[in-house]
């Protein structure tokens, strides 16, 4: 039985509390070790302005009180490099967004070791990337926190890499149970369609056209053909994640964004669960390129 009936709201459109702490704390690392962040993901940015505009408070008197600048040197230069990056891909993504280019990325950035791959022409699977946000930069980060800590001496910043490290691990497995409920979301969708589709009375081929005395006969046809295009559309605008009003061209650009996402390279075969998403995809934008096309 499915845990959840009648309308959907769009997919992500609020972000728990809990993801906006852990968001904030992890940014400080992930602007540093990502590249290419999507606008959706720079959403809480309040949040990250008063932290920036704090520390920068703190950096500026830490400076002027050398004893202090002696001791937590270190940790400024991290902080402010952090807040310069920060702003530098908000700016980006601002202006990608201003000329319809923006990319709505809920995977927080691509790891540069990632794009260094791909420069080198070998794709990752998503497989791969899962584990990589996962795993394997949670335990680095660890990993520098106590090196710091441990061979280094120094106290602040490892002490706030230890912190962020079990932070990093919940958000990135926070995103990847969203990408499970989307997937269950667009698999109930599917189900309820099929269920109204089977009730909606289909005429024979052959059967000659109804005389004007069965016009209420007609209007009923007609009524329960609307009402299933509605379910239909309501179904394909939660694949291709698009939120009324929308455009066609809205349309193609998530297409391209999502089928990227579930099937990267056509060349390499995909695990038979994104290769459903990727059809069920291609389904979606053929519905809306009929339907919204000139």
């Amino acid at each position: 039985m499915k845990d959840r009936q009648g309308e959907q709201s769009p997919p992500q459109t609020r972000i728990p509390f809990i993801s906006v702490t852990l968001h904030c704390v992890s940014m400080t690392v992930i602007v540093l070790m990502r590249s290419s962040f999507g606008f959706v993901y720079l959403r809480p940015k309040s949040i990250f302005f008063a932290f920036s505009w704090a520390f920068v408070l703190f950096s500026i008197y830490a400076w002027y009180e050398k004893p202090v600048w002696v001791e937590y040197r270190i940790m400024c230069v991290y902080g402010l490099a952090v807040i310069t990056l920060y702003f530098l891909h908000l700016l980006i993504a601002f202006f990608r967004e201003l000329y319809r280019g923006g990319e709505h990325d809920h995977d927080s950035g691509t790891p540069h070791t990632i794009r260094l791959l791909q420069m080198l022409g070998r794709t990752p699977t998503p497989l791969f990337e899962k584990n990589w946000h996962i795993w394997v930069e949670p335990v680095f980060v660890l990993f520098s926190g106590l090196t710091l800590r441990l061979v280094f001496g120094e106290q602040h910043l490892s002490f706030w890499l230890v912190i962020v490290a079990p932070c990093l691990l919940f958000k990135e497995a926070l995103n990847y149970w969203f990408q499970i409920r989307q997937k269950k979301r667009h698999t109930d969708s599917r189900g309820d369609a099929e269920d109204i589709f089977g009730d909606v009375p289909t005429a024979p081929a052959a059967e000659a056209p109804k005389p004007v005395g069965k016009a209420k006969v007609k209007r009923a046809r007609a009524s329960a053909s609307t009402a299933a295009d509605e379910i239909q559309d309501r179904h394909f605008e939660q694949v291709l994640r698009l939120m009324a009003p929308y455009t066609l061209d809205d349309a193609e650009l998530n297409y391209r964004k999502l089928i990227k996402q579930y099937h990267p390279d056509p060349k390499q075969e995909v695990d038979p669960e994104n290769s459903a998403v990727s059809a069920e995809l291609n389904d979606a934008i053929a519905h809306f390129r009929a339907r919204l096309g000139a």
